[in-house]
């Protein structure tokens, strides 16, 4: 395996494809949003909106049959956007919805009211976690602007984290601009990320080089 990216005392993130990568990592945790597959190759096209760079790997469902595959079928773990690809699921599992709206009157923001994120397990129960997030308002404070197109607020992922549960590693195969790892690191819990876009792999880099982050209420 390379040397990493980047490491400090919690964190390690590898530049590179997580196709070739993932057999080389040692994990007990899985939390992670890979590619959906569905070919957006650009986002926020209406006029004055932020410009994103385009997802890496997004043209096919390689990405996530490449994670399913290597998955060990005792690991915790939470993909979201699995809602996109059932069939390359191992078994139905549960689920838990995001719900980044929490008022009728905040469903009319632009994007998705809600996300889907599969987990790794065959007993409990489907759960919600409610964290408003979308346009000049979310989690990660008021008018902060975004730098991925499919980036998660930070308070969202702490608690997906609980709700996954196990301990040990948390390993984020696709890192993007490294919000679980953030997440993990504020928990005081290791974790190791793999992203192929160099430049996302930098601003990881620089957000886990921050203080431990303030908690803000995630309901």
């Amino acid at each position: 395996m390379s040397d990493p990216y980047y490491s400090d005392e919690l964190v390690e993130i590898y530049h590179g494809d997580a196709l070739e990568l993932l057999p080389t990592i040692e994990a007990d945790v899985v939390i992670t949003d890979p590619p959906y597959g569905i070919a957006a190759t650009s986002y926020r096209r209406q006029p004055g909106a932020v410009q994103y760079r385009p997802i890496a790997g997004d043209a096919d469902t390689a990405a996530a049959r490449a994670l399913f595959e290597w998955l060990p079928a005792e690991m915790p773990a939470a993909v979201f956007g699995a809602n996109c690809f059932p069939e390359l699921l191992p078994h139905p599992g549960r689920w838990v919805c995001w719900d980044k709206r929490l008022t009728r009157a905040a469903d009319r923001m632009l994007g998705s009211a809600f996300e889907l994120a599969w987990l790794n397990t065959s007993t409990g129960y489907d759960q919600m976690i409610r964290c408003l997030h979308g346009g000049v308002v979310n989690a990660n404070g008021h008018g902060l602007k975004r730098v991925h197109p499919t980036e998660k607020p930070v308070p969202m992922l702490r608690e997906l984290i609980g709700v996954v549960g196990g301990s040990g590693v948390i390993c984020d195969p696709f890192a993007g601009s490294g919000t679980t790892l953030r997440a993990a690191k504020d928990l005081g819990r290791r974790a190791v990320g793999i992203e192929l876009d160099e430049q996302y792999c930098e601003v990881a880099a620089q957000r886990m080089g921050q203080g431990v982050l303030e908690f803000g209420d995630a309901s």
